[in-house]
């Protein structure tokens, strides 16, 4: 049934000269953030860029927009970035921000971290968490870092012991509706 399904898909070809630009504007959004995204004083990645195109470092940070940048950069070796052996330091330093920056004391990954990483919203979010379990998989395939595996590993066991209904079936999109 499954490749049943997939043969019926619609199949979307692009010219040679749209997929060069495609690549070209990718390659280049992976050089911005690679360059102005990463915090180097305090680390993690800035939320946002100002209109200058410079990071706004007063900006809360949300734990999903950290795991979309470590997935992100993990694909972007995949990908074939000319640049691999930055985003191999990028996805590293990820990594290591989410593994030791965003834990919530009492288990999972908190919401919103301050710039200098003081918990701003310890709220657990399952759809955060999802993006943790991408990133941190992603990470491994791509670097190697058992910290991604570990991140995963503790992302689903925080689901899975929290934010799953029990009595219903499903999960709770936070933990402040459990």
């Amino acid at each position: 049934l499954g490749a049943a399904v997939q043969s019926t898909r619609p199949t979307v070809r692009l010219s040679p000269s749209v997929k060069a630009q495609a690549k070209d504007w990718l390659w280049t959004a992976f050089e911005t953030w690679e360059k102005v995204g990463w915090d180097d004083r305090r680390g993690g990645f800035v939320e946002q860029l100002k209109l200058d195109g410079t990071p706004d470092q007063k900006a809360p940070r949300r734990v999903r927009v950290q795991a979309r940048q470590v997935f992100s950069f993990a694909k972007s070796i995949e990908l074939g970035w000319p640049r691999s052996d930055l985003a191999f330091s990028v996805v590293k330093n990820g990594l290591e921000y989410i593994h030791t920056c965003l834990r919530h004391p009492e288990g999972g990954f908190v919401n919103i971290v301050g710039p200098d990483g003081e918990i701003v919203d310890p709220r657990r979010d399952l759809y955060d968490h999802a993006f943790i379990i991408l990133a941190g998989t992603a990470a491994y395939i791509s670097v190697g870092d058992d910290r991604g595996l570990k991140i995963a590993d503790d992302a689903l066991a925080y689901i899975d012991s929290s934010l799953k209904d029990h009595q219903n079936g499903g999960w709770f999109e936070s933990d402040r509706l459990v």
